[in-house]
């Protein structure tokens, strides 16, 4: 391999003007015969849906090699797998009492955790099928064409979308991905996981997600013939709590009382209280009842995917989405959002993409041979410093 196909990578890290110069330093380039920024980010885009269309086709094969239609659907009605005894992959109901009792312990009636009002498991971080972050990530997308004379100064801007997947599995094995839709992410992440035998394993299959209605209904339409739990990530919660109340509450005062108590609630997991103390605050308290509608709502749509985080915490098991979080970072936000930056849909997925099949490992295998390996990497991913 020679230096040329390996600074492909360069724009990954920096800017193309600053990969070209580069490039050309190493290479003694003369002027006049430079390589140039827009023809590295063109090769960058190609060699990325290159790339997009390789895992594409790993995925459509896996899935027709595994009973499935391209769409993720099952050809035949018969039993896919063999159903696993769950009990056998959660955690001891013994130790999930005692640390009940251990919250519990000089709590007020109404604030203790009942086991049995509770709807979810607690699977056993040991015997787990994976983790499975899922996420978007928007940036301004870039513009055809300038603004046109006569136009609002103030135009709604159109955003670029990735949606971006962080596949955990009980080794703490991890593998990365990026996709410009949720329907397509979610064919590959079914297809990794067939692929890695991984669904064939006893143990629970969780995904945590930020609460948005095609996400969910997206896992809901291609994992339904095997058992799973969607986990609302506490951050994305927290935030959906403090926006909407922001703007839903008179006066920065009662609203941080208003969601200190809130956030305590749905801490125990106990939705039905969190909802009550929104629908009997005074009238006086309220400036936009439409948001605080918004929030109960958005309480009530995702009720069954809002555990209770205190018990999780306690079990040590995890109650966020912070390594896509971390994911979305590396792949996509500490190279394309930085100020004054805009892009275009393929431009930007292309080089998420680039960036994630060096986080895979992956990037010598391709090179070599213009094919993925679809699985975890072989060898050990590094953290850039902080």
């Amino acid at each position: 391999m020679c230096f040329q196909e390996f600074a492909l990578f360069y724009p990954c890290d920096e800017s193309y003007r600053k990969s070209a110069g580069k490039i050309n330093r190493a290479l003694r380039r003369k002027e006049g015969q430079e390589v140039q920024a827009r023809t590295l980010a063109n090769l960058v885009e190609r060699e990325g849906e290159q790339i997009q269309a390789c895992i594409e086709g790993n995925a459509k094969c896996v899935l027709e090699n595994h009973g499935f239609h391209p769409n993720g659907s099952i050809k035949s009605q018969k039993k896919v797998f063999e159903s696993v005894n769950e009990e056998a992959v959660l955690l001891a109901r013994e130790k999930v009492c005692h640390m009940i009792e251990e919250l519990n312990m000089g709590k007020e009636k109404e604030k203790q955790i009942d086991l049995s009002e509770l709807h979810e498991t607690f699977e056993d971080p040991n015997a787990i099928k994976a983790n499975i972050s899922i996420d978007d990530v928007l940036w301004k997308k870039q513009k055809a064409e300038g603004r046109k004379k006569g136009s609002p100064s103030k135009e709604k801007r159109e955003m670029v979308n990735n949606t971006v997947v962080h596949i955990q599995n009980k080794e703490s094995k991890v593998y990365t991905a990026v996709s410009p839709t949720v329907s397509q992410m979610m064919l590959i992440v079914l297809a990794f996981l067939l692929s890695n035998g991984m669904l064939c394993q006893p143990g629970s299959l969780v995904f945590f997600t930020d609460g948005a209605r095609d996400l969910r209904k997206a896992i809901q339409d291609i994992f339904h013939f095997i058992p799973f739990k969607i986990i609302l990530d506490w951050y994305h919660l927290e935030k959906k709590c403090k926006d909407l109340l922001s703007m839903a509450i008179n006066g920065k005062q009662i609203k941080n009382q208003i969601l200190t108590e809130l956030l305590a609630w749905l801490w125990l997991g106990k939705v039905h209280r969190a909802i009550k103390l929104l629908q009997e605050l005074s009238q006086e308290s309220i400036k936009n009842q439409k948001e605080l509608h918004n929030l109960i709502n958005y309480l009530e749509r995702n009720s069954s995917c809002i555990p209770c985080y205190a018990l999780r915490n306690k079990l040590g098991l995890r109650t966020s989405s912070n390594p896509v979080e971390k994911a979305n970072d590396l792949l996509v936000s500490h190279r394309q959002k930085q100020n004054g930056m805009s892009w275009s849909p393929d431009g930007s997925t292309s080089l998420a993409t680039l960036t994630a099949l060096c986080r895979n490992s992956e990037d010598y295998q391709w090179l070599l041979n213009q094919s993925i390996r679809f699985t975890f990497p072989l060898r050990k991913q590094v953290q850039p410093a902080a």
